[in-house]
């Protein structure tokens, strides 16, 4: 007599398919984690990767920073602190930096004013202008009238402090605000600070978290050098 055929029963068949659907859930659940690590990690490179461009592109510009006279002065316009920041800064300098190798600017001294603006096409980021000296513009020259040139839309902020010499107190004193006016302190450093820190503010990789943070400071030479 032949041997009866077992097969599964429905309880057997359920727990199979429960098995299986939990290892399933659990193995998309991974993908997904991993796929979000992986496209997070691709934005921060991303993001990392502009804001040294832009970082380099101010820190070369300072570095080049030039003086002649009171009008070559570094100015700082303070607007807010922390991630919200929309300070100002200008300066005068020579070379290819932030205004690039094609410039005619980049063979003669020029002012460049950075700051977080918007483009004639709209789109809004770190940006600058840049201009000639006085003799080579029109007497109703007026440098807001400049379009602005985004250099990265990525940046959402920025915030800049300056440091100089007190001879009195032996150390540096930081700063908020920075023009030809400035009281007390050392003011023999033609005009131009001997340090600035920069701190970029990127957009933050998700919503609700806080905007990714670049800082870098520059020894500016010609602070240096003294009053000729």
């Amino acid at each position: 007599m032949p041997s009866a055929v077992r097969g599964f029963t429905l309880l057997e068949l359920l727990v199979g398919i429960s098995i299986f659907v939990l290892v399933g859930s659990v193995t998309f659940s991974l993908m997904a984690a991993v796929s979000k690590a992986w496209q997070r990690g691709t934005a921060l490179c991303e993001d990392l990767h502009a804001g040294d461009y832009v970082l380099d592109q101010i820190m070369d510009g300072l570095l080049a920073a030039r003086y002649r006279d009171r009008a070559d002065g570094f100015q700082l316009k303070d607007e807010g602190s922390g991630p919200g920041a929309m300070d100002k800064i200008s300066w005068v300098k020579e070379g290819p930096s932030l205004i690039g190798e094609d410039s005619h600017l980049a063979r003669t001294y020029h002012r460049v004013r950075l700051f977080v603006g918007r483009d004639e096409e709209g789109t809004s980021g770190a940006a600058f202008t840049a201009w000639g000296d006085e003799y080579l513009q029109p007497e109703n020259f007026d440098p807001d009238s400049l379009p602005p040139e985004v250099l990265s839309k990525r940046i959402v902020g920025i915030n800049c402090r300056v440091a100089t010499n007190n001879f009195e107190m032996n150390r540096l004193e930081w700063m908020d605000t920075w023009d030809d006016e400035l009281p007390g302190g050392d003011n023999m450093t033609n005009h131009v600070p001997r340090f600035v820190e920069v701190t970029l503010y990127l957009k933050p990789l998700a919503e609700g978290e806080p905007p990714v943070e670049m800082r870098r400071m520059a020894d500016i030479p010609v602070a240096n050098q003294g009053m000729k």
